[in-house]
């Protein structure tokens, strides 16, 4: 009898590398397409007629492409046309609107592998912070009793080792005292004499001369 084969699990829901790829990049694209856009408008606001953004899918291309060919504005309406100003602040904006956006992307890059990295042991970690609140010298002086009562008893652990100390010495000193022979008393009973009685002396009989 054959068991039915088990479904294959996969803990990542995006399993194939070129799935990342492709929304990194296209991440990528729209980002840089909105910082050249915002430039745009940057510009225009400063030193054209005013703020111009470009409204629906077709507009946003043909303004894009009329700002890779050089010609900032091609594809916006004939009102907003008016409003932009001219390719030296368009372009100049537009590039420090990109490098804002290339120094925002690094910066987030550093952070997210510096602290969101995955598989990192240092993910459980306590920061600097949490340890100086947990471990610092304050909290060492609070919970000293806890950490070494034989050094830093307590107020109440230290009353209470007094009486356990003053009773135990009471009842070690009324046992010693009960445990002392008295000197007063005499044995009732004497004890079997261990020594020999003493033999008569023997006397000389004297012979006649």
């Amino acid at each position: 009898m054959t068991t039915p084969p088990q479904r294959r699990r996969d803990p990542q829901p995006i399993s194939r590398g070129w799935e990342l790829a492709a929304a990194a990049v296209g991440g990528v694209l729209i980002a840089v397409a909105l910082a050249a856009l915002a430039g745009l408008g940057l510009a225009s606001a400063l030193w054209g007629g005013g703020w111009v953004w470009p409204h629906g899918t077709e507009t946003v291309i043909h303004v894009l492409g009329g700002l890779l060919h050089g010609d900032p504005g091609r594809g916006l309406p004939p009102d907003q046309l008016r409003q932009v100003a001219g390719p030296v602040p368009v372009y100049a904006c537009v590039a420090a609107a990109e490098l804002v956006l290339v120094i925002t992307a690094v910066i987030s890059a550093v952070l997210i592998s510096r602290y969101r990295r995955p598989g990192d042991a240092r993910g459980g970690m306590a920061t600097r912070t949490e340890a100086e609140q947990a471990l610092g010298l304050r909290q060492l002086r609070a919970g000293r009793a806890v950490i070494r009562p034989d050094r830093y008893p307590s107020p109440g652990s230290r009353a209470s080792l007094r009486r356990l100390l003053s009773t135990g010495g009471d009842a070690i000193r009324g046992r010693a005292h009960r445990s002392v022979p008295s000197t007063d008393s005499r044995p009732t009973s004497s004890a079997p004499s261990t020594r020999r009685p003493r033999l008569p002396a023997r006397t000389t009989k004297e012979l006649p001369r």
